[in-house]
């Protein structure tokens, strides 16, 4: 604990020092805050090594997401999907080059989806589960044919990865399964040098049809969220906040106050709940989620009304298909004693001779706010008889210990953004695969859901069926919810003009950022 302090000191004082030479040095330099290392050296298109926010400056999707008008042009300027719903048809954008000056067409669009398929065998996209193969029909016409019909392949299309596109020529000899040489886009930057703590990018010449960003980028690693906000205090970090870094309330409350910031709040489809481990013996009761649930007053952890774990702005929620949350700790003892579960001498319940004491993962890393909130559920837990220890983790555990490991018994997690959303995100945690039980949950019947709504192809029967899946999840108590926050990002007075792109895994809109001379 003392070593990581000292190293948390050390990265504060370094950033505080080169803030003061901040200007002189970079020129126009953007250095933007994130809460893990970029890993640009393994800047993969269609892999998940790198952190989700530097994709977004190297390459490009097919097509782009909007919540105001859904999905639009983004390298392919028109598209179609046949009335069997398996064939999708994109026209390219003509005289669009790579970094490297190699033009995009159809079979760099091949390249990039066949690869996406062969190194990643176990994904839940739909895209590429369902890919029967990618048809060039000549230079700009290209074909994504599927084995059933899916109406996800849009909204997977325009996320940050796996399905962006990248020149061939960033293998080993421009094989679909070569090994990753060098990231080769179309995007803004072309990547300069990749560090642990720091990297650096430079305009792509060809970006725009050549028509370049005037300002370099840099991407600082900085995992400590105090950190974080002495680096924007100081000058030494340009932009921070949501995936580039969350910053606590009080400390966005404190860079108000700071005449060189300026604080940018959007509206977000990302919700943070707090889940269930679904291998838990006792977490496996209904009654025993349903208690916990009813023992926490969201109230407390947020000033915004929860009703389930998605925001209204998210596709398919509305009214009536969202339940409030119920905050009911007479209830909540109640089902735990029709378990069995007795209050001891400490004011717990045990049952069995065993008291009823779970662990709850976060990491404040990206979410500061999450070491705040746990604690009042902590408190909250405690009055309903429930012991709560918060294990809070660094970034690389908690992910590990979500994915992998699984050593725990409550986990706080947040959903996945925009387009992806809710289908993408149910069926990536939610839903059993392989006989195995899902991440976050073990139900037949919300599997059985979740594998019929990609084949809905009107509007009309995808609504049906998400309020039939929003109901049966609601029911069962899969998730209590922690918070609706927004967009929230603080950005130094050397950036002129700042928009959120409104992909929250990829929040910088590069081409419109402008920066103060």
């Amino acid at each position: 604990m003392k070593k990581r302090l000292l190293m948390t000191l050390t990265a504060s004082a370094t950033l505080l020092l080169a803030g003061c030479g901040h200007s002189s040095k970079d020129g126009k330099q953007v250095t933007v805050s994130l809460p893990t290392e970029a890993k640009a050296d393994q800047l993969d298109a269609q892999g998940y090594d790198a952190a989700m926010p530097v994709y977004s400056a190297v390459y490009e999707p097919l097509v782009k997401y909007d919540k105001h008008k859904g999905v639009k042009a983004g390298l392919a300027e028109k598209w179609s999907v046949d009335h069997s719903g398996k064939v999708y048809e994109f026209h390219l954008k003509k005289n669009i080059k790579f970094s490297d000056g190699s033009p995009l067409n159809a079979k760099a669009v091949k390249f990039s989806i066949d690869r996406a398929k062969a190194m990643n065998k176990n994904t839940t996209v739909e895209t590429l589960q369902k890919l029967d193969k990618v048809v060039v029909k000549n230079d700009n016409v290209v074909q994504i044919k599927l084995k059933s019909p899916s109406n996800q392949v849009l909204n997977e299309l325009t996320q940050v990865r796996p399905l962006r596109i990248m020149s061939p020529h960033s293998v080993e000899g421009n094989k679909v399964t070569g090994k990753f040489k060098k990231a080769i886009g179309t995007g803004a930057f072309v990547v300069d040098h990749s560090g642990k703590e720091k990297t650096t990018l430079k305009p792509n010449q060809h970006f725009d049809q050549n028509h370049p960003v005037h300002y370099k980028l840099a991407f600082q690693t900085i995992e400590d969220g105090d950190s974080r906000n002495s680096a924007i205090q100081s000058g030494s970090v340009d932009i921070s906040g949501g995936a580039l870094g969350m910053l606590s309330e009080q400390q966005i409350q404190q860079d108000k106050k700071n005449k060189n910031l300026k604080v940018e709040e959007a509206s977000s489809t990302v919700s943070h709940f707090m889940a269930f481990n679904p291998n838990n013996p006792v977490l496996k009761k209904r009654a025993i989620r349903e208690a916990i649930s009813k023992s926490i007053d969201t109230k407390h952890l947020s000033d915004k009304q929860m009703k389930g774990i998605f925001q209204n702005s998210v596709q398919y929620v509305n009214k009536d298909n969202q339940e409030d949350h119920v905050y009911n700790v007479q209830e909540a003892k109640k089902l735990l004693q029709s378990k069995g579960y007795k209050k001891n001498k400490d004011g717990y319940f045990e049952k069995d001779g065993k008291t009823l004491k779970l662990n709850l993962a976060i990491q404040t890393a990206e979410f500061p706010n999450w070491k705040d909130q746990a604690e009042k559920v902590q408190r909250h837990l405690k009055q309903a008889g429930i012991q709560l220890n918060i294990k809070t983790l660094d970034a690389q555990t908690y992910y590990d210990t979500l994915w992998t490991k699984k050593d725990y018994d409550l986990i706080f997690y947040r959903t996945y953004s925009d387009a992806l959303m809710p289908y993408n995100f149910m069926n990536s945690v939610f839903k059993n695969a392989g006989g195995k039980p899902g991440v976050l949950a073990n139900d037949s019947t919300l599997t059985k859901q979740l594998d019929n709504f990609p084949t809905q192809t009107s509007k009309a029967a995808q609504q049906r069926a998400f309020n039939d899946i929003f109901k049966h999840f609601n029911q069962q108590y899969y998730g209590v919810p922690i918070a609706y926050p927004n967009e929230t990002f603080v950005v130094s007075d050397k950036v002129k003009s700042f928009k959120f792109s409104g992909l929250t895994d990829a929040p910088i809109d590069y081409k419109t950022l402008k920066v103060n001379e």
